[in-house]
């Protein structure tokens, strides 16, 4: 009885000591040959080595990546500290799966894998936004199964996590971190913000994550990275929707040279405000925060839309609005339509997608709603989009609803381009 109470108290506590390791997540650099992981301790560890041991049998982690520590606060009532590491594993083989572990001499993670991208190989991405710890959990299951299946290369998030991560002094981040950790800590767990995000200047997003360092500011807001043939660029509409004008500008002329130095077959762009969709309103979703970054404002900042017409984005995903919306090619509010809604080709502008029925504390059901012209398909099952980028000719994306056991596929989608 001695020897087993003694064993609880120790294990209780290096779990509650706040060194233990938590909220462990993989995240690309831009560098097909290393992967970014970051995790959280919620005390500071002075005098100690952080570090990543990895290797290509759990057997034998025989890499190290030195780590590298930001303390940071929330900005809620207590001003909680929270301590975030980062190490970049380098020197990767494509195609390759590596086992590692986190931490430091005082606490090691668990150990995970993850299979380093293969830019020869198709992409599988599931797309989603406004993700709740609470109403999500449905979603959250079908992308565990979906990875432990070996079926996704990359997840990104298109903004509103947890909801909030500021919320509780933090707390609820650290809950929904640790909650998808089973998922985010074998696949790349890629992150840009919403509204929900904005409290204290972004500074979850900031703090919490690891984006590529290739945005202005270096500081997970805006990014863009490459994989095999395509080209996949995050941008920031709350500059907009809080009329932040010397950012909004800064981002716009980065955009601009992003597009331009791009020489992939597809570009995708990413971005929380929808600019084209179906609501209550004879209008669509026209509000003024959300159609900021298309039009811009004169007096202020340019709009986007011009931009990703005359680059020749391929498709626009978005979400905000809690359910899913694919649409034709529209540029200028006029959608161009072909015989094929499932299956289009040589799109002569992107394709917009709506992606935020995740799960979170509402959900719109879009039977109710004013359908417009330019409207393929309305879903208001919980789910996410998943796209595969195929090749130089052809990439798909289908619909998959979480609220199914069996994650069903609702909206298949072909977009060629010859």
């Amino acid at each position: 009885m001695i020897l087993w109470f003694s064993l609880v108290f120790v294990l209780f506590f290096k779990a509650s000591d706040g060194k233990a390791v938590e909220q462990v997540h993989l995240s690309l650099s831009g560098n097909p040959n290393e992967m970014v992981v970051t995790w959280l301790t919620q005390n500071p560890l002075p005098n100690v080595t952080l570090y990543a041991l990895f290797g290509v049998s759990q057997d034998s982690l025989r890499f190290t990546a030195k780590g590298n520590t930001t303390g940071w606060a929330d900005q809620g009532k207590h001003k909680t500290m929270r301590y975030t590491h980062r190490a970049t594993m380098q020197n990767l083989v494509p195609g390759q799966v590596y086992y590692y572990q986190v931490g430091s001499s005082q606490a090691m993670s668990s150990i995970f894998h993850f299979r380093q991208p293969d830019p020869s190989q198709p992409l599988r991405a599931a797309i989603f936004g406004d993700l709740s710890i609470i109403k999500g959990q449905q979603s959250i299951d079908q992308l565990i199964e979906a990875t432990k299946q070996n079926q996704l290369d990359v997840i990104i998030h298109i903004g509103d996590l947890a909801y909030d991560l500021h919320d509780e002094n933090g707390a609820t981040g650290d809950d929904y971190m640790n909650a998808i950790e089973p998922f985010a800590a074998y696949v790349p767990y890629m992150v840009f913000a919403g509204n929900h995000e904005v409290d204290g200047d972004f500074n979850h997003i900031k703090n919490r994550f690891t984006m590529p360092r290739n945005g202005v500011y270096d500081n997970n807001l805006f990014w863009s990275f490459t994989y095999g043939f395509v080209h996949i660029i995050a941008i920031n509409s709350e500059y907009y929707a809080e009329e932040m004008s010397n950012e909004a500008k800064a981002q716009y002329q980065w955009l601009r040279e992003d597009l331009a130095q791009n020489t992939k077959k597809w570009t995708i762009v990413m971005f929380h405000r929808p600019w084209y969709c179906s609501s209550k309103k004879k209008k669509g979703c026209n509000d003024d925060q959300d159609i900021l970054s298309r039009e811009g404002d004169k007096k202020k900042f340019p709009g986007l839309e011009e931009l990703l017409n005359q680059y020749k984005v391929d498709m626009v995903l978005y979400g905000h609005k809690h359910t899913y919306e694919r649409m034709w090619p529209i540029y200028n509010k006029n959608p161009f339509k072909s015989a094929n809604p499932g299956h289009i080709k040589n799109a002569p502008a992107p394709v917009y997608i709506l992606t935020g029925g995740a799960g979170c504390h509402s959900h719109e059901d879009p039977s109710d709603h004013i359908m417009q012209d330019f409207s393929v398909k309305a879903l208001g099952e919980y789910g996410y989009t998943y796209l595969t980028v195929y090749n130089s000719t052809h990439i798909s994306t289908d619909y998959v609803d979480t609220s199914s056991t069996t994650g069903k596929f609702l909206d298949p989608f072909v977009l060629e381009k010859l």
